[in-house]
């Protein structure tokens, strides 16, 4: 009998040494990692690869940010378990956006600790229903007057 296939996983961070802890501990916990330090490198292993998670940062320097990952992702294999694993909690209105796009946010650095149990539940329960996806003009369009408003 074959072991099964390590779970691929793809790690996106403009800080390096997070990205390398990370990488170490979600290898650890048996998964196969490639990183990306920025939304260019990170588009092009989504083109040229096959992974089963993803795991991105929302704010990075430069073009783009984890939201462009993430849609990259989604229209790649729409089955892939998407993380976005970010130090800016406060973005309140902004959360359900994105849930509508990702299986899960996190927030650093508290939940480096529960990364990899997190993502074998995921693996296990398999990913969220199907997501209503709206576009960002859509989004805009209906979140204008509320933002001016408050």
């Amino acid at each position: 009998m074959t072991e099964p296939a390590e779970t691929r996983l793809l790690l996106v961070d403009d800080d390096e040494d997070l990205r390398e802890t990370l990488c170490l501990i979600l290898e650890n916990g048996g998964f196969e990692v490639l990183s990306a330090g920025n939304v260019n490198d990170a588009l092009k292993l989504i083109a040229a690869n096959v992974f089963d998670v993803l795991v991105s940062d929302l704010h990075m320097p430069d073009n783009g940010d984890g939201l462009t990952v993430v849609s990259a992702m989604r229209h790649a294999n729409r089955k892939a378990i998407t993380i976005i694993f970010s130090a800016h909690p406060e973005m309140k209105s902004a959360a359900a956006a994105i849930l509508a796009q990702t299986d899960e946010i996190l927030v650093k650095p508290q939940a480096v600790g529960n990364l990899v149990a997190m993502i074998r539940e995921k693996i296990e329960t398999g990913t969220s229903p199907a997501r209503i996806v709206a576009t960002i003009a859509t989004i805009l369009e209906e979140e204008t007057q509320p933002t001016i408003k408050d």
